[in-house]
């Protein structure tokens, strides 16, 4: 969906949208999530001297894969976020070179007269994905020699001590465990 700040210029009033986008309709493309439904939004577009301000709230729930165990879970998301963009050539984007002031970190572009309100919700939605993503804090992960799922079951592999300059670590813990 395209807002068009020319028509907000000529009506001087907000552009509300309250509507549902499909995973076909914004780039959410990573290999450790992926959309399980629709991203519901509310939006209230406006522009002030120049300055186009999204103010919102999305909800929506990301499928993830947990890079302890590697299974599937589901992670909701229901964020309220308000971001201001600006036009690009008010800001250098003639090629000439600008400072960016510690508030400006927080400010995006557009170009022309139209700002992609699914690339707005796309980026939210990927600001959501963790790094590394655990389906739970006790998730036991896989047995790095034979691959069981530790959290349903044990596995009867040893550990060696691969690196020797652990050992004394090693033998430091014997002791306290003893």
């Amino acid at each position: 969906m395209i807002a068009d700040l020319a028509e907000l210029r000529l009506k001087r009033t907000p552009l509300y949208v309250d509507a549902d986008f499909q995973e076909s309709q914004l780039s959410v493309k990573s290999k450790i999530a992926r959309l399980t439904g629709p991203v519901h939004c509310n939006l209230k577009v406006s522009l002030e001297n120049e300055r186009v301000k999204v103010e919102g709230r999305l909800a929506t729930v990301l499928g993830l894969t947990c890079c302890r165990c590697a299974n599937e879970f589901e992670k909701s998301v229901d964020k309220n976020f308000m971001l201001t963009y600006v036009s690009d050539p008010e800001l250098g984007g003639n090629g000439d070179e600008f400072e960016l002031e510690y508030d400006d970190l927080e400010v995006g572009f557009y170009r022309g007269d139209q700002l992609d309100l699914a690339v707005v919700l796309t980026e939210q939605i990927l600001l959501e994905i963790p790094m590394k993503p655990i389906c739970r804090e006790e998730c036991r992960g896989l047995c790095d020699q034979c691959g069981v799922d530790l959290n349903v079951g044990t596995c009867d592999c040893t550990r060696e001590l691969t690196d020797p300059r652990l050992a004394t670590l090693a033998e430091i813990k014997k002791r306290i465990t003893n």
